[in-house]
């Protein structure tokens, strides 16, 4: 206990010694800086004074000595002093013009100083007057004065007025200019003093309360300067109070810590001898090789570092026994085979997995040189490489191969690392192998499965397209693409499932089917690939291919067993008689697949010049298609719509046309698909439309009250994008989109009901009317119909041409009648001769379009044209 009280006692002196001396540094240094503040604070501030004063003074000066000088020189001011009539009637007007200033107010005297005027100026009623009044009067110069009025600083200045026709003083200009009221607007604080002076002020005793600055502030007038001593006072009683209020605070906070230090010093010297205790009894344990991880010390002082040091010596002898049995049972039960060598490459240890997988025993290798294991042929990596590596750089590791007792072949990954002694000097190696043959095996069942068809078992595309680079070696061979006809009713009919079980089925019959060496994948869905060898004349070839194409039954289950008939589509293009490009190959045989396809299906087509023809053509209109649009290449046409009683060309039809120089006139039919294919129907229909649009004005200015119809891809309905591209166009019209008529087919039906009529009502709201356009060529429900919100029907040309069947003209009857009873609008389409116009009439229709009246013209062609047609004429 006594020692407790010594180090107490001693650290409570030595504190607070330092706390003492500390607390009246700082206090004294705080008093000085706090003076030395106040002080360059206040000369700072009235450098800020001062410059205010000036500023808003020669503003206030320069504005008033401006007036007095104009009302000096006025020809009213010299006519009104020298004329005893009417003379208040035009200078109290020209006073209280020049008296709307509240700093400053003007006066005029007479020659002997009298008011001459009365303006009812406060200063006007001074008992007496001013000596620069008297100067003036004088000597006929400008004098100033300071006066005081009702307790206010006045600035007081005469001006002379002088006359061109006397030398002598007619008058005088009394400016009065109130200095507080300039400096009021500056808001300085109140107990800031201010005095004025025409001379300069005289040194008095220093006031250590105040802060004194004076200053001169000087102005010319007409060549004379003038100056007005201005001084500046400020107590130091409003510094020197929050100086003391801070000093006070200070020493509150000073004796708070003084008790904070006081309870300290107690804890501190109680914690710091418990912890010296603690020490004492760690260095014991430690001796006696006893130990316990409560002792261990965080605080990080030097104290702790003593007592953690011992600690962990103390530690480091457990661990070290430790980790000597745990590595040695780690090194005979891991899974990996551990190798270790000496400098001199012999084999000085190994574990079990080594013994295991290599078939030797342990005395066969020990001593023995390690290199025994290595493969040294190509599968390998040699030894001398990997010995190499590891004197460079200290270790190595990849896949090599182990060689067995047995000569097996073992792929293993060997990792080798340089056994380092203290000194960092080399005293072995030890490497450990993992075998590996799992893995490789995983690997190429994983790489069949890459290239494996899952549902038929016949290699995939990517093991077609493998395949193929392999076997182009200048050898002969056909490729088919194969495609099952109408697969789509059998998924619809049976279910999906049936329709896999139809397809494993197919791809057995084909693999039985064609000739033996074949290679079959499926390329997708119900389409496959056959690359076939041509090993006979072309023509047997194709002979014997065709006999295989035959219909053939598969069964499926659907409520009981159920036999389906299939066909089979093909097409076939020749390796290296139609090219030697497999990417120009495959586009070949796609498209003589699709050419088997149009001509009814159930049939093998082969390659033709007219299918490469086409095939070349479409791809060059895919690629000058972006730059079509892009430069606007592609452009309108109008058709026009014409009233068949009267040949009144009552509207027109809006048709995309393109012009190449290479591939001359490219149909819609043609690009229309391909933009929808790339998305840049988008771009196109957007281009179309705003051309449209701008061709209008024109055709409405020949053509008053003619509508005009645009198409629209059936892309462009689902979501908004049609919808805010006419929101855009409408936007740019005076009327709107009124006039417009937007013609949709009856493959938009496809929508769903509740979307496609959102979208028509939102459209007709821009003002545009709704058509279906070839209306019968497509299957649609007249409940579908019915409920779709459009005003007009455009009767297919197909049911036109084909008047001549009796068939048709009921068909055309019947849509005639249809619309009547929805009150639709109808335009026939494809009218192209007298004969159709005549049965056209006779049943009812009253608008038609076709070749009969115009085709479709450009802009300024369509101008040309007259109001009505005459179809006789005209045909």
């Amino acid at each position: 206990m006594d020692r407790l009280k010594s180090i107490k006692a001693q650290i409570s002196h030595d504190v607070f010694r330092l706390f003492g001396a500390y607390a009246l540094g700082v206090t004294s240094l705080c008093m000085l800086l706090a003076l030395y503040g106040i002080f360059f604070y206040q000369q700072e501030e009235f450098k800020h004074y001062k410059a205010l004063i000036a500023t808003r003074l020669s503003s206030e000066i320069s504005n008033s000595f401006r007036q007095a000088n104009d009302l000096a020189l006025s020809t009213e001011v010299w006519t009104g002093l020298t004329d005893s009539e009417g003379r208040g009637s035009y200078l109290l007007p020209l006073l209280e013009k020049s008296n709307q200033s509240k700093i400053y107010k003007f006066e005029l005297l007479d020659y002997l100083g009298r008011f001459f005027i009365q303006s009812g100026s406060s200063a006007s009623l001074l008992p007496d007057v001013p000596d620069n009044i008297q100067k003036t009067i004088e000597d006929n110069q400008l004098h100033l004065d300071l006066i005081t009025i009702e307790q206010s600083e006045y600035l007081s200045v005469s001006v002379p007025v002088k006359a061109s026709f006397t030398d002598s003083t007619i008058g005088i200009v009394w400016l009065q200019l109130d200095l507080s009221k300039v400096i009021a607007t500056l808001n300085f604080p109140a107990d800031l003093m201010i005095n004025y002076s025409l001379t300069p002020f005289v040194d008095s005793a220093s006031n250590l309360s105040k802060h004194s600055e004076v200053f001169k502030f000087e102005w010319d007038d007409a060549g004379k300067n003038h100056t007005i001593h201005i001084q500046l006072q400020h107590s130091y009683f409003s510094a020197f109070l929050f100086v003391m209020t801070g000093l006070a605070v200070s020493l509150v906070s000073g004796g708070l810590l003084f008790l904070g230090l006081k309870r300290w010093t107690r804890i501190f010297s109680e914690n710091t001898t418990r912890r010296l205790d603690d020490l004492v009894q760690l260095a014991s344990d430690t001796v006696e090789g006893r130990g316990d991880d409560s002792l261990i010390d965080n605080t990080g002082d030097e104290l702790a570092q003593v007592s953690n040091a011992l600690h962990s010596m103390l530690q480091k002898q457990r661990l070290a026994a430790q980790k000597q049995a745990i590595f040695s049972r780690v090194f005979e039960t891991a899974a990996e085979a551990i190798l270790i060598t000496n400098k001199q490459g012999l084999v000085v240890d190994v574990n079990a997995a080594l013994t295991d997988m290599t078939g030797y025993t342990k005395d066969e290798l020990i001593n023995q040189p390690a290199g025994r294991l290595y493969i040294q042929d190509e599968k390998g990596v040699d030894f001398p490489i990997i010995a190499e590596s590891v004197r460079k750089h200290g270790g190595w590791r990849g896949e090599t191969y182990f060689l067995s007792k047995q000569h097996t072949q073992l792929p293993v990954l060997l990792s080798v690392s340089t056994l380092l002694d203290a000194d960092g000097m080399s005293q072995g190696h030890v490497s450990v192998f993992a075998d590996i043959r799992a893995i490789r095996e995983a690997e190429k069942k994983l790489q069949d499965l890459l290239h494996e068809d899952q549902l038929t078992g016949l290699p995939n595309y990517r093991g077609f397209l493998k395949y193929i680079q392999e076997k182009v070696n200048g050898s002969q061979f056909a490729m088919l693409f194969i495609d099952l006809d109408n697969f789509k009713n059998i998924n619809d009919t049976f279910g999906h499932d049936q329709g896999d079980e139809v397809i494993r089925q197919i791809a057995q019959h084909l693999n039985a089917t064609l000739p033996a060496g074949n290679f079959l994948c499926r390329r997708s869905g119900d389409e496959f690939i056959a690359v076939l060898d041509i090993d006979e004349p072309i023509a047997a070839f194709q002979a014997k291919l065709k006999l295989m194409f035959k219909p053939a039954v598969f069964s499926v289950n659907h409520m009981g067993k159920v036999q389906i008939t299939a066909t089979f589509s093909a097409g076939a293009a020749l390796y290296p008689d139609h090219t030697q490009s497999i990417h120009e190959l495959l586009i070949y045989a796609d498209t003589a697949l699709l050419s088997a396809k149009e001509s009814g299906r159930n049939q093998i087509q082969w390659l033709n010049a007219q299918m490469m023809a086409a095939s070349m053509r479409k791809t060059k209109v895919d690629s000058k298609l972006a730059v079509a649009i892009r430069e606007g290449r592609i452009f309108p046409h109008y058709q026009p719509e014409v009233d068949l009683l009267t040949g009144k060309i009552i509207g027109f039809e809006a048709l995309a046309r393109w012009h190449d120089e290479e591939l001359g006139m490219v149909s819609p039919a043609e690009f229309i698909p391909l933009a929808e294919q790339s998305g840049a129907i988008n771009p196109l229909t957007e281009h179309l439309f705003t051309q449209v649009v701008q061709d209008s004005q024109a055709i409405r200015a020949h053509f008053p009250n003619a509508s005009i119809a645009l198409n629209s891809s059936p892309q462009l309905l689902s979501g908004t994008r049609l919808l805010t591209m006419l929101s855009r166009l409408a936007s740019e019209l005076e009327n709107g989109l009124d006039g417009f008529v937007l013609e949709i087919t009856e493959t938009d039906f496809a929508l769903s009901p509740q979307e496609l009529a959102s979208q028509l009502q939102a459209i007709m709201g821009l003002g545009v009317r709704i058509a279906i356009d070839d209306f019968g060529k497509s299957y649609s429900s007249l409940f579908r119909l019915a409920s779709m919100p459009i005003q007009k029907l455009k009767i297919d040309m197909s049911f036109t041409a084909g008047m001549e069947r009796e068939e048709n003209i009921k068909i055309i009857s019947g849509i005639l009648a249809l619309a009547q009873s929805l009150h639709l609008e109808v335009t026939a389409e494809g009218v192209e001769t007298r004969f159709q116009q005549d049965i056209l009439i006779s049943l009812g229709c009253q608008q038609a379009q076709g070749y009969f009246f115009s085709k479709p013209l450009k802009l300024q062609d369509l101008l040309a044209l007259p109001t009505h047609l005459a179809p006789a004429k005209v045909a």
